[in-house]
């Protein structure tokens, strides 16, 4: 096999499309996939130039023509439009476009490498499954606004995909139910983007109403309405620029608004209120939703134009129920933030991390974080023992009934005439657990077999004992 014969082997072999142009924009090599996610026979492609695909109308913009102007690498999501005798839909691609010179400085060839947005899952699904996944670790713990704790193979994914697409200014709609850490994540890509050295301003699309949020994104000149500052006010797309404008909860955006919101996306400028100017504005979009969004265009409360105009690289982030790997560590990474919070020196006892990890977490990591801070505030002891502290990880707001040493977090009720007695939160914690106590001496006898049974130690079990005069 010469050489030229060899290496076209190899590149056949590369599952993404590659193809070679010479300083006019004519093919002059294709590999394979290329060749086949065209739908075109080899022959005839090395006939054509990069333009006839342009003139045809199956791509709308020519990523070599940027690259013969800057004279640098670009790498550009393009959308392609199959041919009128390939019966296949069309497809949006990632392109790397590079340039090569000869030694007069002068573009000889351009090299694409080429992968339909499609096949990026995939690529993740199949690492997943060998062992050399584990090669592509991403560190467990991450400076930044929160912690981000990948043990769980499924929150590595999405760690990998946040850094792949973090240097690509295209748009990011997060999805996860509340609480998954949606804000963490784009924070995340934000600070390793290009754009990171600038601000990510956020804004939750809830939290206020449709002509506040209008001022709010877009900005208003002195005396656009009643109470306006009188220097006038820029709003967050301006304040982004060079940046990141955050989203989250845009499920919640109103529909005048998302058709402003579309132009601003798309046009990169906007107006503010009672101007006659539009301004430019350079920032990177990332949005979260905490409703499917498909559904909500069903309806006919979300576009459907912006839904694809944001949705360009979806992340999905997983409920924490089904990431059990993360828990633990989560809670310890917690507990080792408000115990230098506040100034404690806290631990978990066995058994409660035992009932933390069995607990569903409706609330996700933020129910998590909570029940963490509030541990290390009302535990008795430096050890935080279930029995101890008679809390709950609330379910909606209800507590959840369930053995404590077994796989769930549980109050005792409260009885009215025990909040009318005025007992301090200390006596009604001690009632509690000399109960549970007598009840475990009673069933089991010995203090060795309770201590088994209550997943704690047996002078722990004779300490109380003592104190409760068992």
């Amino acid at each position: 096999m010469d050489d030229k014969s060899f290496y076209e082997t190899i590149l056949d072999n590369i599952s993404d499309g590659i193809y070679i142009l010479d300083a006019c924009g004519n093919y002059i090599y294709a590999n394979s996939h290329y060749i086949n996610s065209l739908g075109i026979n080899k022959s005839t492609l090395l006939t054509m130039n990069v333009h006839d695909f342009l003139d045809n109308g199956q791509i709308s913009i020519c990523i070599s023509d940027i690259v013969y102007k800057q004279k640098q690498r670009v790498v550009m999501f393009q959308d392609v439009v199959m041919s009128g005798t390939v019966s296949r839909p069309p497809f949006r691609q990632l392109v790397i476009s590079t340039p090569i010179f000869g030694e007069d400085g002068r573009i000889q060839n351009i090299l694409a490498v080429c992968r339909p947005l499609n096949t990026l899952n995939d690529f993740i699904d199949e690492a997943s499954t060998h062992e050399v996944a584990l090669a592509r670790r991403t560190p467990r713990k991450m400076s930044g606004t929160g912690a981000i704790v990948a043990e769980s193979q499924t929150m590595r994914n999405v760690l990998w995909q946040a850094a792949e697409i973090a240097g690509i200014d295209a748009s990011v709609l997060i999805t996860g139910e509340s609480g998954t850490g949606k804000e963490v994540i784009a924070q995340h890509i934000h600070s390793l983007s290009r754009s990171g050295s600038g601000e990510m301003v956020s804004l939750n699309c809830a939290a206020l109403p449709e002509n506040l949020l209008e001022s709010e994104l877009f900005g208003y000149e002195r005396g656009a309405f009643t109470g306006a500052l009188s220097a006038g006010k820029a709003g967050l797309f301006e304040m982004a620029s060079g940046g990141t404008l955050f989203l989250d909860e845009i499920n919640s955006l109103p529909l005048p608004i998302q058709g402003k919101l579309l132009r601003a996306v798309e046009t990169k400028t906007i107006q503010r209120i009672g101007s006659v100017k539009s301004k430019k504005v350079d920032f990177r979009l990332i949005t979260a939703s905490n409703e499917n969004l498909l559904e909500a265009v069903a309806d006919k409360r979300f576009r459907a134009d912006l839904y694809y105009r944001i949705n360009v690289v979806p992340i999905e982030l997983p409920p924490l129920r089904s990431r059990q790997e993360d828990i633990i560590p989560l809670t310890l990474f917690f507990l080792q933030r408000y115990n230098e919070k506040y100034g404690k020196n806290k631990r978990m006892a066995e058994h409660t991390l035992q009932a933390i990890y069995h607990y569903d977490w409706p609330g996700n990591v933020r129910e998590l974080k909570n029940f963490v801070e509030r541990s290390v505030i009302m535990s008795a002891t430096d050890q935080i023992d279930i029995l101890d502290i008679g809390l709950v990880a609330a379910s909606h707001g209800r507590p959840r009934k369930a053995d404590c040493a077994g796989r769930g977090l549980y109050y005792p009720p409260v009885k009215e005439d025990l909040l009318e007695q005025g007992l301090s939160l200390q006596e009604y914690m001690d009632r509690c657990e000399r109960a549970y106590l007598a009840q475990a001496l009673q069933k089991y006898r010995t203090t060795y077999v309770v201590a088994e049974k209550l997943q704690t130690s047996q002078s722990g079990i004779m300490r109380r004992k003592k104190k409760y005069g068992l």
